[in-house]
């Protein structure tokens, strides 16, 4: 659960966009006329049980990663503590002493490691679990209470269960993912009984709820904490206590009351389990995507695996650096991701501006390199606690970058994937996005055991936008792409069959003045289209 607040923020219009199909409904009368539906429309979901409980969990979402940045500053503190590495006034200091086989800093990261590798080796399993049997709505309940109790259980994270908390932050971290994905499988049913201009209100609406929630939080916990002078132990138990409250009530409501119960959208293929099926699933859509979309979709996965792991990372790499080389309390780095957070709404502005000025391609790299160039001028501007100013006012310019690649990545997947082929690419989405999640922050990890400086820990993310960047930069030009990916076929290889018919047949040669039947003419949709 390290991934920036911008990507949670983001994360439910992406998988709107990217899960239309004709699944099987849900076992839920969702009348269509109008006054029929139910409940209030004043809270913008027109009534729609399913979209309300798609509504108060994000709410919960919100509340949950706002409440890691308290735990992991906490978590930090008390590692410290116990390897010796803590000053009079209770401050890191640079110490090479270990505790259970690591240096105190390396705990947040080692953290990220586990429960990325965990949800990357078993997210074919929980897609498939997901498709191929009616278990959806017990996945997402049994996920949604087991972070309940390990958020109410970490309200007693002291000097000594620290190391059991720690353990089940990881655990709670890959189970989050595991929660994420029975969740989302209710937007494209949704879609279907809604229509979709009806979604383009409703998924900024669940989006809003988020962010609304994200942002109260973080206000709250940080008022309490300036209010009472807690430190971060206090700080973070309070943070919890708070949350698993919040969580019991949105997402007890959400997940008992709203959300209902549902049909397997496949049939398991006879002869094989659901491990076997989720692999095979990932492993043919890949072979598809080679052969027919080799010059769009193709290229857009492998920057996504790369850019991805650089963005997600980020959070997880930057709250150990502001608390170890910045001195930050939980309170202050705190304020700091408000700040991101708040700042992801300009950067949103910004990428609808860039991508209706050129295209989701440019626009993905124009942002990476901007993300690269505010990180690595952080790297070298932020380096002690006297700096803790001009961290506030880089958390603008990151806040920016974060607001401004989400969309952007969501946005060029929308328009690049046929909608036909859109839960079957929205799983091979997942895989990318996961596979190689864990590699940043083992990275990150072994460079600080080796005594380099964390300032070049956090400084080689920026390799990995510029591999994403360099992977886009072999798309050809924007029309082709767009017609590939609408038609299976670049529009390169359609001239060339076209030549071909011609030269064998020259009767077949279309008029000059008659538009070729190859040539598909695609309007480019807006950022602001892509998001909703």
């Amino acid at each position: 659960m390290g991934s920036s607040a911008a990507h949670y923020l983001c994360n439910n219009n992406n998988h709107n966009n990217n899960n239309m199909s004709n699944e099987q409904p849900i076992e839920h009368p969702i009348e269509e006329e109008e006054g029929k539906t139910g409940g209030c429309k004043c809270t913008g979901f027109l009534g729609n049980s399913v979209a309300r409980g798609m509504g108060i969990t994000a709410a919960g979402r919100g509340a949950v990663v706002a409440s890691n940045i308290f735990i992991s500053s906490s978590l930090l503190y008390l590692a410290s503590q116990e390897a010796g590495c803590l000053d009079e006034d209770g401050k890191t200091t640079d110490c090479d002493a270990k505790i259970y086989g690591f240096q105190p800093s390396s705990l947040i990261t080692n953290i990220a490691v586990i429960s990325n590798l965990v949800a990357a080796v078993f997210n074919p399993l929980v897609g498939a679990l997901v498709d191929f049997t009616d278990h959806r709505h017990a996945l997402g309940t049994i996920c949604s209470f087991i972070i309940i109790m390990i958020q109410a259980i970490q309200v007693y994270t002291v000097s000594s269960t620290w190391f059991i908390m720690a353990i089940l932050q990881s655990i709670a971290g890959a189970i989050y993912q595991f929660m994420l994905t029975s969740t989302y499988a209710y937007f494209p049913e949704m879609t279907k009984e809604l229509g979709e201009k009806a979604m383009h209100s409703i998924a900024p609406k669940i989006t809003i709820t988020q962010f609304s929630f994200q942002a109260t939080f973080m206000v709250l916990i940080i008022g309490i904490s300036i209010g009472i002078g807690s430190g971060d132990v206090l700080t973070a138990q309070i943070s919890q206590g708070i949350n698993a409250a919040i969580l019991l009530v949105t997402w007890s409501i959400g997940w008992f009351k709203l959300l209902p119960k549902s049909k397997a959208k496949r049939v398991l293929p006879e002869g094989k389990s659901l491990c076997s099926a989720g692999f095979s699933q990932i492993f043919q859509t890949a072979k598809h995507i080679n052969s027919n979309y080799k010059h769009s979709i193709r290229w857009y996965l492998l920057a996504l695996i790369f850019a991805e792991a650089g963005a997600n990372s980020f959070t997880i790499c930057a709250v150990t650096y502001l608390n170890e080389v910045l001195k930050m309390s939980g309170t202050e780095t705190g304020i700091v991701f408000l700040i991101v957070l708040v700042c992801t709404i300009p950067g949103s502005f910004l990428c609808e501006y860039v991508v209706n000025k050129t295209n989701f391609n440019t626009g993905w790299r124009l942002n990476m390199l901007y993300f690269a160039v505010v990180t690595t001028v952080g790297v070298f501007v932020l380096n002690d606690e006297y700096d803790k100013i001009k961290t506030y006012i880089l958390g603008i310019f990151w806040g920016i970058a974060l607001g401004w690649f989400y969309p952007t990545e969501n946005g060029f997947f929308a328009v690049l994937v046929p909608q036909e082929q859109a839960t079957e690419m929205a799983g091979i989405y997942n895989f990318c996005a996961l596979v190689i999640s864990w590699c940043p922050p083992f990275i990150f990890t072994a460079m600080n055991e080796n005594g380099i400086p964390l300032n070049y820990g956090l400084l080689h993310l920026v390799v990995y936008f510029f591999i994403a960047i360099g992977f886009l930069s072999l798309m050809p030009d924007w029309e082709t792409v767009i017609a590939e990916s609408h038609g299976g076929q670049s529009s390169q290889e359609q001239e060339g069959d076209e030549e071909e018919t011609t030269a064998k047949d020259p009767a077949t040669k279309p008029d000059s003045n008659t538009e070729s039947t190859n040539q598909l003419d695609v309007e480019q949709p807006s950022s602001s289209q892509a998001q909703e």
